[in-house]
């Protein structure tokens, strides 16, 4: 197979993927990529690499046609879904790292890894928090801070004058002002807690 689109339709073939759209979701692509694709429009594309994740198939060969369509080795590449996959984020920036989720989500949002006690029991130390970092809170959101180099998680509050205020569950604590709207990333919309009971 000499062509990019004749490579992807072979591998769509022995994949069990016939459906573009289910293929397009997984790839977490539009599904007009793969059509342009296969119709011959593509000799090459940025894509490549998602749709071989997403197949389980070798980047090498779908690329180049170099190798075996399954790769070297005993065992079968595994398919990611790449529309799974989740930028992983510190109080540095983006780390370069993905997790991969249990649902697909959009992309601007952001995954952190919770590293101290917070004070909110739904955010414990070694949680998972996926934020949209795009959307304003509201009363009572969980929210994801970033406070003097700090990630932590806090209960965010609105006051009567449009001022922020952040709380944690022990209510002998005050509410603290929020100081700058940088120092809260965003609303928290999914936590994942791989460890209740330690």
């Amino acid at each position: 197979m000499k062509t990019l689109g004749e490579r992807l339709a072979q591998a769509m073939k022995e994949t069990g993927f016939q459906s573009q759209t289910k293929l397009a979701k997984a790839a977490g692509i539009e599904q007009s990529v793969i059509s342009k694709i296969l119709a011959g429009g593509s000799k090459t594309s940025k894509h490549s690499g998602k749709l071989a994740a997403a197949l389980g198939i070798s980047a090498d060969w779908l690329i180049n046609g170099a190798g075996s369509m399954f790769g070297g080795g005993d065992s079968s590449l595994q398919k990611v879904d790449v529309s799974k996959l989740v930028k992983v984020y510190d109080e540095n920036g983006d780390t370069g790292e993905v997790v991969t989720w249990f649902a697909e989500v959009p992309d601007h949002y952001r995954a952190y890894f919770i590293k101290r006690n917070t004070g909110i029991a739904q955010a414990p130390t070694g949680a998972v928090v996926i934020v949209n970092p795009q959307q304003k809170p509201a009363t009572n959101d969980l929210v994801l801070t970033s406070i003097s180099g700090v990630i932590s998680v806090f209960r965010y509050h609105i006051s009567g004058d449009g001022a922020g205020f952040l709380s944690v569950d022990d209510p002998r604590i005050p509410l603290a002002s929020v100081r700058s709207p940088e120092d809260v990333v965003g609303p928290i919309m999914q936590v994942f807690i791989p460890e209740l009971n330690k």
